[in-house]
């Protein structure tokens, strides 16, 4: 009974964990919530879109879906594993025949 009296108030052979609280600066500044604000509002600043000036080039080689559309057009065969180099050789054949 005397063992029962005696007894600690946390379980046998455990000590109770000491809950740690955030430290207060000297200086009286959160550098954590100011640095994760800033790093907030540079992400949004990031977050404007500048679209890329598009240039009419005629040497440029084709997108693979003008290539596609060109050749449904010529009536060509083809599928997704045929290569864009081939592609623009079978389109080049139709139109020089």
């Amino acid at each position: 009974m005397e063992d029962n009296i005696l007894s600690p108030k946390w379980a046998k052979n455990k000590k109770p964990i000491k809950k740690r609280k955030p430290s207060k600066p000297l200086d009286g500044i959160n550098h954590r919530l100011l640095r994760e604000r800033a790093e907030k509002a540079a992400a949004e600043a990031a977050k404007v879109v500048i679209e890329p000036v598009v240039t009419e080039n005629d040497d440029a080689m084709p997108t693979r879906e003008e290539l596609e559309t060109k050749a449904t057009e010529l009536g060509l065969k083809f599928d997704g594993r045929t290569s864009d180099k081939k592609l623009t050789k079978l389109i080049a054949e139709a139109l020089g025949e």
